[in-house]
């Protein structure tokens, strides 16, 4: 049996799984889209990050998504949203990549 405190945060639904594993894979267009989406959604809410203190962007760390600073602070807000939230932007997450992916072929 797998223990809790080795799960990653978004591991606590499949959605929110989901979500941020095709966020992984995707291209840069569709992340960057996410990305801002994610930002605005947590701020109308009221959620709060020290993202402006560069110092809490570190390039050593070796997530996917510490390889843009735009996706880093998107990811945080994520990261830091009420779970019914995260919920529902995972569902449009999800729904936006694949239809991007779709139109593209």
């Amino acid at each position: 049996m797998s223990s809790n405190k080795n799960r990653r945060w978004y591991d606590i639904d499949p959605s929110i799984s989901l979500a941020v594993k095709l966020l992984e894979g995707t291209d840069k267009p569709a992340q960057l889209y996410c990305a801002n989406y994610i930002i605005e959604e947590a701020k109308n809410r009221g959620v709060k990050l020290n993202v402006e203190d560069k110092s809490s962007f570190n390039y050593l760390w070796k997530r996917w998504q510490d390889a843009d600073e735009k996706m880093f602070e998107a990811m945080e807000y994520f990261k830091n949203i009420d779970f019914d939230t995260k919920k529902q932007l995972s569902l449009e997450i999800i729904e936006y990549i694949n239809k991007y992916k779709n139109d593209k072929k």
